[in-house]
């Protein structure tokens, strides 16, 4: 029997939905976008997808990104724009000049979060792009291998981490003021600042390759040398090992992150206390003049 078309609203209604899910998700291909249309109550099939998006001019993903930048960047969603990063990456080129910048952000914020879940070694760069929304092949785009996005994430983390302390330093003189300012803003960071922040204090010892522990240093010396700058400028007692004293005070902090719980103590207590109890015990004697 010859199938019967659907009434012409009907039409309408699964046309306009078609080009609805192509503006707003310029990256899906016709199979995704029929089984989004029957999970909202229009059957049609792939192939009918195809068939309305050819008929506009969308059929790939390219012709439907160069729809949506006709609107210009001010009238695009957030999602949007990551959509048209997604499909630069699949090109293996961009348009706006902002786009890989977007697109290599958004996977490290991705992979950050699966690595969170999962654990690094059960991740795989499958799964980060499912959870990215976009092929495999786009996130070899960015980085040749997960170890390399391992990398990057922590790398970038480091580098945030880095900056939020030297903008906390910017307005203290007092050597332990400027210590205390430090600590609190890299306790900050690892109990309550972003994902990636929050997962770089977490992975700092994840790995006993050496190799690995090689790529990950630069980035880590660069963090570590605020402290030892920090930590050199100190008015201490003589016979002090100030390069001790900086790895014990670093491992402190970072077992913060292992015990802390929310509600009791903030930051800024949990670092006064902490550079308390290295200042009294460790400062010059003072002198008595009289």
């Amino acid at each position: 029997m010859p199938k019967i078309a659907p009434p012409a609203n009907r039409r309408q209604e699964i046309e306009r939905a078609i080009l609805r899910h192509a503006h707003e998700n310029p990256e899906w291909g016709q199979a995704r976008v029929a089984e989004a249309m029957v999970k909202e109550g229009l059957k049609v099939s792939a192939a009918g997808v195809r068939w309305i998006w050819q008929r506009h001019g969308l059929e790939t993903a390219a012709k439907r990104a160069a729809a949506l930048r006709k609107l210009g960047p001010a009238r695009l969603t957030a999602m949007q724009k990551a959509s048209l990063a997604r499909i630069g990456a699949r090109r293996g080129g961009f348009v706006e000049g902002e786009a890989p910048l977007m697109a290599r952000e958004h996977l490290l914020a991705v992979a950050v979060r699966e690595f969170n879940r999962k654990g690094f070694a059960r991740t795989s760069i499958r799964d980060i792009a499912q959870a990215a929304g976009i092929q495999p092949g786009s996130v070899y785009y960015h980085f040749p291998s997960k170890d390399e996005l391992f990398v990057a994430a922590h790398s970038a983390g480091m580098r945030q981490a880095a900056h939020a302390l030297e903008v906390a330093l910017a307005t203290c003189r007092d050597p332990w003021e400027r210590l205390e300012a430090a600590c609190t803003e890299h306790i900050r960071h690892l109990i309550s600042g972003n994902d990636l922040t929050v997962w770089t204090g977490a992975s700092l010892f994840l790995f006993n390759s050496p190799e690995m522990q090689k790529q990950l240093r630069t980035e880590r010396d660069r963090f570590e040398a605020v402290y030892r700058r920090l930590i050199a400028a100190l008015p201490l007692q003589p016979g002090i090992d100030r390069s001790l004293l900086r790895l014990q005070l670093l491992g402190a902090i970072n077992w913060t992150r292992t015990w802390y719980r929310p509600g009791k103590r903030t930051p800024a207590d949990i670092a006064r206390h902490l550079v308390k109890v290295l200042r009294e015990p460790l400062s010059p004697p003072r002198r008595d003049y009289r």
